[in-house]
């Protein structure tokens, strides 16, 4: 999701207007022109004024409202309000149960391909609220959903989301200097067997005092994280300031929040999360949550990269005000303004039990009753089993029906379904048993170890979690993973060319996965790639991780190289190049040229992978692809001689089909493969090759010498 340096650089207005002083005086009235100076004067007067009230007559409005809810005592709740208590009553939790019904994650598509998620909630029967910067224009819609119900069950297991059409056609609205959108959502789920009504709406209410004094309540956020399962912020985010027309607040909200609900203690909705101050470095460069440099492109800076140092919510009585202004007699959005005839007042929660969405536990839920007499038949031996026998009986009718809706209430389209699948891979996907890369793997003698990244490049490398570990093992291979590149620094694997280790005949099925040890944030993943004509291009190759003791053992150590860590994008020219190019071929012909042979078989080599990235590198999606690889060649020789040999490849010249972001590459010629010096290469990579240097084979005066042809190659491996 892309947000433009104008709308942070307001952000950074209001908070450092935010930081000098308190706006809430000690007395009971303000003049409100002592803090209109940084209002936008695109937002009408009567808009902003008479927002903010003095802490006195605030007080008295908070115990108003806090009257007027019926969830707990008054008193109990006054004073959690001002900072004297921070207890909740047990109801809290059915509040929270009741309102996150209503929070959905957006998936932001056109013609089905995914450009982002944000947060949204509904605010009528038919109508979402979310941010401007999420769909800045009603084409911007164009494909977009809904999903309610995207969350975790109690054993950590996804339930089954519904998902819903948005509808720019029948209503939509947005205002950039209060950063909110409302747009419509189509009445039935994508399967037909939902209604929209079914979930309710959380009600805007215009009331003042729905928050205590600055710096002692607290408030509560539910939102999706970069499209991310349904989660909760509850209670540890400080309201700090109040502003004509926003709420400064501190939180752990996470890049991708924008859009989520920002709640008080009795889940009223007090304002609209949209973003906040974004950390900087000396030199007024955004930063992200490694320290490294967001590069900006047309003005724009990816806000899921953003560490946030400071959060902002639009009020929602603002939004309120303005959207009475601005539809004064449009129905669709007078039915925001009243409150139900069968509503508490302040009740923050609205649902419409008519049509009810089934959840997992009422899905399968049989009434008592029976009208019909019904014959069963009971097999003999399930008679004999000791155990309990559970009959559930009904009417035919209501059998079909209640079939069938269980069906539709589980259904969920095919991609949906898979990355499901593969979050609970990812998650339960154990490394504890992963060896990796054996420095002795040519002999206890001849050790050659895993080149490390150059102090240039150390902020940059992503550690395993709760550790200062950085190297990823798998088996027979390790990463070094860059999380600034969201690709491997380098990836280093032992290949043993022994035959009667390589039995695993079954058929390749390449299932992609995340590493769990780091940050999900810093890798790439199935969504990256889908329709962006790149390759998942493995750097440790599936083939020279496919040997073990066992068939199975062997495509155990395959499969496990599908991992996120272990891949860059590559157009499919190169990334099959095994098919007929020399790069697929380098590991076979060391094998069979260079190697020592064991026994009579052949030998054993290691290979480091990567990438190599350059400031002329284009840009998809936010992310450089690299134009260039390396892969270095180890092995003993026959004397008993340790030799490496490093290669380059460059798919520069085959990536014109790409849409890259700032800049085009249109040539489609052959890609060539040169041998280079690692001194060139440690250039080239900011990684230290020196205790491989005196092993190179290399001999030549330039920086690179293409190589021609099998026999050219065959040549150098034997010098």
């Amino acid at each position: 999701m892309k947000v433009s340096l104008d709308q942070l650089i307001k952000s950074e207005v209001r908070y450092n207007k935010y930081k000098k002083e308190k706006i809430r005086p000690t007395i009971t009235e303000i003049d409100a022109s002592e803090f209109l100076s940084n209002v936008s004067s695109s937002i009408p007067q009567e808009i902003v004024q008479g927002n903010i009230i003095g802490d006195k007559k605030n007080l008295l409005k908070r115990k108003e409202m806090l009257s007027s809810s019926k969830y707990e005592p008054l008193n109990f709740a006054y004073e959690r309000a001002i900072g004297k208590n921070d207890s909740v009553y047990s109801n809290f939790v059915e509040l929270i149960l009741e309102v996150k019904k209503k929070v959905g994650r957006i998936v932001v598509k056109e013609f089905n391909e995914i450009n982002g998620y944000a947060t949204g909630f509904l605010i009528s029967d038919n109508l979402l609220l979310t941010n401007w910067h999420v769909f800045k224009t009603k084409e911007s819609v164009g494909d977009s959903v809904v999903q309610f119900n995207y969350e975790l069950d109690t054993n950590g297991n996804p339930t089954s989301s519904i998902t819903f059409n948005l509808s720019a056609s029948t209503f939509y609205y947005s205002f950039e200097d209060l950063d909110y959108c409302i747009v419509a959502v189509e009445k039935s789920d994508v399967t037909g067997s939902h209604d929209l009504s079914g979930i309710g709406y959380i009600f805007l209410d215009p009331t003042l005092g729905k928050l205590g004094n600055e710096d002692e309540e607290s408030l509560n956020i539910i939102h999706h994280p970069n499209g991310d399962y349904k989660q909760l912020s509850i209670r540890e985010n400080k309201f700090k300031r109040i502003m004509s027309t926003s709420l400064w607040y501190e939180s752990d909200t996470a890049q991708g929040s924008s859009g989520g609900p920002v709640f008080n203690d009795q889940w009223q909705v007090v304002a609209l999360h949209h973003m906040g101050v974004a950390k900087k470095n000396e030199n007024g460069e955004y930063l992200d949550k490694n320290n490294q440099i967001i590069p900006v492109i047309d003005n724009e800076i990816d806000v899921s990269k953003v560490h946030w140092i400071a959060n902002e919510g639009i009020r929602i009585s603002v939004i309120r005000k303005h959207l009475q202004s601005v539809f004064p007699n449009t129905p669709l959005i007078f039915k925001i303004f009243n409150q139900p005839n069968n509503n508490q007042p302040n009740q923050p929660i609205l649902n419409n039990d008519k049509t009810p969405i089934l959840d997992t536990q009422s899905q399968n839920q049989i009434p008592k009753k029976m009208e019909n007499s019904i014959n069963i038949s009971i097999p003999s031996e399930i008679l004999e089993k000791k155990d309990t026998i559970n009959v559930n009986i009904t009417t035919k009718d209501f059998l079909q029906q209640a079939s069938t809706a269980s069906v539709q209430s589980h259904s969920t389209t095919p991609t949906s379904l898979i990355e499901e699948e593969n979050y609970k891979l990812e998650r339960e996907t154990s490394y504890v048993n992963c060896r990796g890369y054996r420095s002795d793997f040519l002999g206890s003698n001849f050790r050659v170890a895993i080149p490390k990244p150059l102090k240039t490049i150390k902020n940059q490398i992503a550690k395993i979690s709760g550790t200062n570990a950085y190297i990823l093992k798998y088996y027979k291979f390790s990463v070094i993973f860059n999380a600034l590149n969201k690709m491997p620094l380098i990836s280093c694997i032992n290949v043993d060319g022994d035959e009667d280790k390589r039995k695993d005949f079954t058929d390749r099925y390449d299932r992609w996965i995340r590493d769990n040890r780091i940050d999900f944030d810093c890798q790439l993943d199935n969504k990256f790639y889908t329709k962006s004509g790149f390759d998942r291009g493995h750097m440790s190759r599936r083939e020279d991780a496919n040997w073990g003791e066992t068939p199975s053992e062997a495509k155990r150590n395959a499969d496990l190289t599908c991992v996120h860590t272990n891949a860059c994008p590559q157009v499919p020219e190169l990334n099959r190049s095994n098919r007929g190019g020399i790069w697929g071929k380098l590991e076979k012909l060391v094998l069979e040229y260079g190697a020592k042979k064991e026994n009579g078989k052949t030998g054993k080599i290691s290979v480091f992978n990567g990438p190599i990235f350059k400031n002329t590198d284009p840009i998809y999606k936010g992310v450089k692809i690299p134009m260039e690889y390396f892969k270095i060649v180890i092995w003993l020789s026959d004397n008993d001689e340790i030799k490496a040999t490093a290669f380059k490849l460059s798919q520069a010249d085959l990536v014109g089909n790409i849409d890259f972001e700032d800049l085009g590459i249109d040539q489609d010629v052959k890609f060539k493969e040169y041998q280079c010096s690692l001194s060139e290469l440690q250039k080239l990579t900011n990684i230290d090759f020196e205790d491989i240097k005196e092993f190179d084979t290399y001999k030549g005066n330039k920086k690179t010498i293409e190589i021609k042809d099998e026999n050219h190659l065959i040549e150098m491996i034997k010098v």
